[in-house]
């Protein structure tokens, strides 16, 4: 397959993933009013202390008579110059910033530009990354198109939280140390090194809890860059490269807080469970084990399909077929999964799946690359069927309450099925300080509740038709 080829698969790849994560917006909450607080407290006020907005949400940390944001910084960092824009925009168009359709507007704007667009550029990676590694493109297309649409990730994209961006950093990262880790003395990826060290930080910078991941990287790079002597130059453009997101890190620390090793949830309020062991992980339960694997919200619920990413990464290893990346990400799987069912609150709150194991999602979905590719000609059928299944419950998941409350116990049954059949759409209500009530695009423009998928709808078909026929001249 030409370079056009791939381009055009990617593109029609740009427009069914884009056309998801931008098509929902799943509403406020207190997560993703804590990083918006600390947004306006930088815009508004110039400082770190969200005093001023602290009543808008229950997840926020309070020391030395202060309140501030609870949540690694990286999330509300990122969305900073889209927010300047969008305000900048506003004031031109009479509304002001600080009204609910302001902060509503706020809202939408810091979901799509660190959630929204990080999703979506996580996963034409992994198209990318797939295809280099000497799949054909149609399994790469699915790689894509199940770490996007067929798990939680489509919920996270909807929302101002740190998953998809988190995940993005780890994506690239991983993908870029794995480069690395074939380089020869003489190759010139100092760029790349820098790159990969800075994005491996940032995923820290997003997510705390990625920091084992990242540590796991960098010493797989320091690993296979033997005789060190000669790559030299590498190892330190990706030690400068994350040096620069630690003292970004750091720097907000000591602003905040007046040292550089203070984290916000050391004096989060409310959460007693924090408390226990380190910011609350302790040891794995039987009831989180049960509740993150197969329980109602469960990976087996949410994400049936990338749950066969183990058996490939097995695979893999056992064909030697990228082995070493395969082990890789199969503990990078397996983390995740580790830290979620250790975790005091490890059901999540209101939320699509288990997010605490996001982290797992895109590095299971790689590992359906060998999975689908040792799959007999007769059976390949069924995978693009499991595929097509795990994309429309998460569609009816995300397009009914992608940030779904804590009642009912079993919502695939109670709350999904029955309402999406009904067209009750949106159904997460509420939060006007914090980003308001969920909706869609389609209801943005005025039509009728349950009438506001079929845009969506037509535009995917439209896309899934162009997809197909851009990979139909190789076997998938």
């Amino acid at each position: 397959m030409t370079l056009a080829d791939l381009l055009r698969i990617r593109r029609w790849l740009l427009l069914i993933l884009g056309l998801a994560f931008f098509y929902f917006y799943s509403g406020g909450g207190p997560n993703q009013g804590s990083r918006l607080n600390l947004d306006r407290a930088i815009l508004e006020q110039h400082q770190l202390v969200v005093d001023s907005f602290q009543a808008n949400s229950e997840d926020k940390a309070f020391y030395r008579g202060h309140y501030f944001c609870d949540k690694a910084p990286g999330t509300s960092l990122v969305a900073l110059p889209a927010l300047v824009v969008a305000r900048a925009v506003m004031q031109v168009m009479g509304i002001n910033p600080n009204s609910p359709p302001g902060v509503a507007a706020e809202m939408r704007v810091a979901t799509w530009s660190a959630a929204g667009i990080p999703a979506l550029l996580m996963c034409l990676l992994l198209f990318e990354w797939t295809v280099r590694r000497g799949y054909s493109p149609g399994i790469a297309a699915s790689v894509a198109l199940a770490a996007g649409l067929a798990c939680p990730m489509w919920a996270y994209a909807t929302l101002f939280w740190g998953n998809a961006l988190a995940g993005l950093c780890l994506v690239f990262g991983t993908r870029s140390v794995d480069k690395l880790t074939h380089l020869t003395p003489w190759h010139r990826a100092t760029g790349l090194a820098f790159a990969a060290g800075f994005a491996c930080g940032a995923a820290v910078v997003v997510e705390y809890p990625t920091a084992p991941m990242v540590v796991i990287l960098a010493l797989v790079l320091v690993a296979n860059l033997r005789p060190w002597r000669n790559h030299v130059r590498h190892l330190c453009a990706f030690g400068v490269g994350a040096l620069l997101a630690a003292a970004i890190l750091a720097g907000y620390n000591m602003a905040a807080y007046g040292t550089p090793f203070h984290l916000g949830y050391a004096s989060v309020q409310g959460f007693e469970g924090m408390k226990q062991g380190l910011f609350g992980v302790t040891w794995p339960s039987s009831v989180a084990i049960a509740g993150v694997l197969w329980g109602p919200r469960s990976l087996l619920t949410t994400a049936p399909l990338l749950i066969l990413g183990f058996i490939g990464h097995v695979i893999a290893i056992a064909r030697r077929q990228h082995r070493s990346l395969a082990v890789l990400c199969l503990t990078f799987s397996i983390y995740p999964i580790l830290l979620n069912t250790s975790y005091a609150y490890w059901d999540g709150g209101w939320t699509y799946g288990p997010r605490h194991m996001s982290n797992a999602l895109p590095f299971l979905a790689l590992g359906l690359a060998p999975l689908y590719q040792s799959l007999p000609k007769a059976l390949r059928g069924l995978g693009i069927a499991a595929m097509a299944a795990g994309c429309f419950l998460t569609m009816m998941g995300v397009s009914v309450h992608g940030m779904t409350s804590y009642t009912p116990k079993n919502p695939l049954p109670d709350l999904y099925w029955p309402s999406f059949w009904m067209g009750l759409f949106a159904r997460h209500t509420g939060w006007v300080e914090t980003g308001g009530p969920a909706t869609n695009l389609g209801m943005a423009f005025g039509i009728k509740t349950s009438l506001s998928l079929i845009p969506y709808w037509v535009a995917t078909c439209v896309g899934i038709v162009g997809l197909v026929r851009s990979v139909k001249k190789n076997a998938i």
